[in-house]
Order: structure tokens, then sequence, then C-alpha cells
């Protein structure tokens, strides 16, 4: 049976019901974006394009700390090619808990 989430999701990037466990992927190509949450609020995260998947990953800050540490490098451009473990879980995020996806912190074997 279908996650829930799933028929309701019309969001153009991955989110954490996307996700059934750990799953390696590689980086296509990183861009700036700009998302609009609730209210209309703006932030602007890097997206990661990832080989085989439909919608780029918002990644968060302490993400992209841990994949630029994995590169040995902050330039999104030499991460294209990278393989990386995404897994879903949850933040805080006002005060709720919700379900986001995040990095590990070692690279796939």
């Amino acid at each position: 049976m279908p996650d829930f989430n799933k028929m309701f999701d019309e969001s153009p990037y991955a989110a954490a019901h996307d996700l059934t466990g750990d799953v390696i992927v590689e980086v296509v190509k990183v861009v700036p974006g700009e998302l609009t949450g609730e209210g209309g609020i703006k932030s602007k995260k890097p997206l990661l394009y990832l080989k085989g998947k439909k919608k780029p990953w918002a990644a968060c800050k302490t993400d992209c700390r841990r994949i630029a540490k994995m590169s040995g490098s902050p330039n999104t451009d030499d991460w294209t090619g990278m393989r990386v473990t995404l897994y879903p879980t949850t933040t805080k995020l006002k005060g709720e808990t919700v379900p986001c996806i995040r990095c590990r912190a070692e690279r796939p074997k």
C-alpha cells in the first residue's frame, strides 16, 4: 500500500516519504535554489540533482557540510559524480517533529 503522503505530494523536491531506508545516490549537478515555505517564507538551499531520480533534493546546511567534508571541497562543482547515502528521518521545525531527508556522514562503500 502506498504511503498516503505520496497521494498529497505536489512538491517539486524529494521528500522523506520518497525513500524506503538508506539509498545510495550519485550527484549529477548542484544548483542554487529558492524554496517557498509556509506563509510564503523563502529560503535559499542548494538543489542536488541525483542520477535516476526525478526530483532534486534540497539539502540543508548540515548535510552540505557533511558532503563538503567527504568531498574535501566546499565547491559544489566538486560534488558532481560523488556518491552519498541518503536516509529518511525527522527533525524539529517550529516546535513540531517533521519528516526530512539526511545524508550519512561517511561515503558509501
